[in-house]
């Protein structure tokens, strides 16, 4: 504005003192534009991190010393000497000759425009992009007035030799006005991209329809350990992708959801990875990944399944995921025709070991039984802490009835050997009671309370023992361990 209202003024004022004040006028904004246009460049791309107050000064000193001499002239012939009134065509200008420090402002002006066009053009070019339409808006303004300018200075047209770089301007307003309304400019800023997004805590990438990465920030590089140059270009790592296509090719998803882990530096972190697509209007397809880590949420939500479901002192299940888990048991028995299993396991006199050894000699003892009774049962089989010191145990898809005699004699064995504590040998038996899906019932709390009623049997008849559930258990005995 100051170079273009200086330059009006020089061409209605036909005397040489009102044309040498338009042109200090004009020299305003003509030393302080290259240098306003090369740190918003900067700005405008995110560049302008090492641009520190102190330096922005330094690029003004050329600018300065310019004017001063400008104004100055009559003293030297540095700047502009032997001004004097010229015709070219209709128009009246002032022509001179430029001296040594003109050239060297010349030189500085076009090393800062230059290099500013130059940050456009590569941010346009390389990832993470500008929006494009800006960047072309910007660089057509800064290159018009920048081409009248160099015809000025080194005439390579016919035309009257006047400055036409303020009327250039006229096309550099016209494509500041397009990129203002029309695409954002100012308002939607590529530095978004960096606050947003290089900023952001979650691993961000997009990738193209081949699945090649196009753009990625550095929380994706920390969480693949890879570096930018090593990821720009390339597919995403191969553990990643199998995770992601564990349903289908993630590339044919619109929008979707899927957890992944990986293995880092601290351990195993679990990620929601948000997968969206994008299609541009031309029809090509993209998508972002976002990952979020959702490690710290899956601890406490384990903790919290760990309070619900299972006996804090033994780490067995407790009665409501042994409950769960015997009601799913149930129904395939039903829908396949399979047998099913429930026993009750109680400690014979294990008030005595609290008495005689103390309540810390007791949780270890049921920290052991716990131990041994998973280890005397099958992988498919449950064993739940039901209270106390007693325990249920769910064998599920029982081909015969052989099968659990074995089991029930395993767990006798096991818990025969006696425990230690501190030193001192703890002797233990139990009494085992049993019933049967669904020769005794097809109701779980029939079936448990049949189990109790075998295993208090046991207890009235020696302990030491198990026995199988019927209606006239008074009159037969437990089955006793194998010798």
């Amino acid at each position: 504005m100051l170079w273009s209202f200086g330059y009006i003024i020089g061409f209605i004022n036909n005397h040489m003192a009102g044309k040498l004040i338009a042109l200090n006028i004009s020299y305003i904004g003509i030393v302080t534009l290259p240098v306003l246009a090369f740190i918003f460049a900067l700005q405008f791309t995110n560049s302008d991190r090492w641009l520190t107050p102190r330096k922005i000064l330094l690029f003004f000193i050329v600018p300065l010393i310019t004017v001063v001499l400008l104004w100055t002239g009559k003293y030297h012939n540095l700047m502009l000497y032997d001004l004097h009134l010229t015709i070219d065509g209709p128009f009246m200008l002032v022509a001179s000759q430029y001296g040594l420090w003109f050239w060297v402002f010349v030189t500085y002006s076009y090393v800062l425009l230059f290099a500013g066009t130059l940050v456009l053009v590569h941010r346009l070019f390389s990832p993470p992009r500008l929006f494009q339409d800006q960047a072309v808006y910007l660089m057509i303004a800064v290159a018009v007035p920048a081409i009248a300018n160099i015809e000025y200075l080194f005439p390579f047209l016919p035309i009257p030799q006047a400055d036409w770089t303020p009327a250039a301007f006229a096309i550099s307003a016209i494509c500041l006005t397009f990129a203002i309304s029309r695409h954002g400019l100012l308002d939607v800023l590529p530095v978004a991209r960096e606050s947003a997004i290089e900023l952001m805590n979650e691993g961000f990438a997009v990738v193209d329809d081949k699945g090649r990465i196009v753009d990625v920030n550095k929380a994706m590089c920390d969480i693949t350990g890879l570096k930018q140059s090593d990821l720009h270009g390339q597919p995403l790592p191969a553990l990643i992708v199998n995770q992601l296509n564990a349903g289908g090719d993630y590339l044919n998803l619109r929008e979707e959801h899927i957890e992944i882990e990986l293995d880092q530096k601290d351990g195993l972190h679990c990620y929601s990875t948000h997968v969206s697509l994008l299609q541009s209007r031309t029809g090509t397809r993209s998508h972002v990944l976002i990952l979020y880590d959702i490690t710290e949420r899956k601890k406490n939500e384990e903790a919290i399944k760990q309070i619900a479901y299972y006996d804090p002192l033994t780490g067995l299940p407790n009665r409501s995921l042994f409950s769960d888990r015997a009601g799913i048991a149930l129904a395939e028995a039903g829908r396949y025709k399979r047998k099913l299993a429930i026993m009750i396991v109680d400690l014979d006199r294990f008030k005595a070991v609290n008495d005689t050894f103390g309540h810390d000699a007791g949780d270890q003892v049921l920290q052991d039984i716990a131990a041994r009774l998973t280890h005397a049962v099958r992988k498919v089989d449950t064993v739940s802490r039901l209270g106390g010191d007693e325990f249920l145990v769910l064998l599920p898809e029982i081909a015969n009835e052989e099968i659990v005699d074995r089991i029930a004699h395993r767990i006798i064995r096991e818990v025969a050997t006696p425990f230690n504590f501190n030193a001192n040998d703890i002797h233990l038996s139990i009494s085992l009671g049993i019933s049967l899906y669904p020769e005794d019932s097809q109701d779980l709390n029939s079936l448990v309370k049949y189990a109790d009623t075998a295993m208090y049997y046991v207890k009235q008849t020696g302990r030491n023992g198990y026995a199988r559930y019927s209606e006239n258990l008074k009159t037969g005995k437990p089955t006793s361990p194998p010798a």
